[in-house]
């Protein structure tokens, strides 16, 4: 009977520390050229700032069909938002012309079509103690 209940106890303390997946569909990527920059915001005043709670790159290699598949682990439960920038030439910024943005950009569960920039709240999402998905369609002016 002892044996029994040390085996549960380790299995219970395993599931209650793992942590949740957020798996992200990037779409619409139209080259391999450059990386992909994603940023994490849990509110609008960061978002604004662009003070990041986390930033990750992601590497075109593995695109196929315009389409790339990243991964954040570790996210706590909570409101987040992800904004992504398609930076072809490396600079870690977006470039302009004529004001307008020429290289892509994406944001979670929302695809931009007006000129200025989203709300954090256009693009947030909850995640909870569930893996999540969420998808980025790549936009370019």
């Amino acid at each position: 009977m002892k044996i029994v209940i040390f085996l549960i106890i380790p299995f219970f303390f395993f599931e209650v520390v793992a942590a949740q997946t957020l798996s992200i569909e990037i779409t619409h990527v139209r080259n391999t050229e450059g990386h992909l920059l994603l940023g994490v915001y849990t509110n609008d005043i960061d978002y604004k700032n662009r003070n990041a709670v986390l930033k990750k790159t992601v590497l075109k290699t593995k695109l196929k069909n315009g389409k790339v598949i990243a991964a954040i682990e570790g996210l706590s439960p909570g409101v987040y938002g992800i904004a992504l920038l398609d930076d072809e030439d490396f600079d870690r910024k977006m470039r302009y012309k004529y004001l307008f943005p020429k290289e892509g950009f994406a944001f979670s569960n929302y695809f931009h079509v007006g000129y200025s920039k989203p709300n954090f709240k256009d693009f947030s999402f909850v995640l909870g103690k569930e893996d999540k998905k969420v998808t980025m369609k790549c936009k370019y002016l």
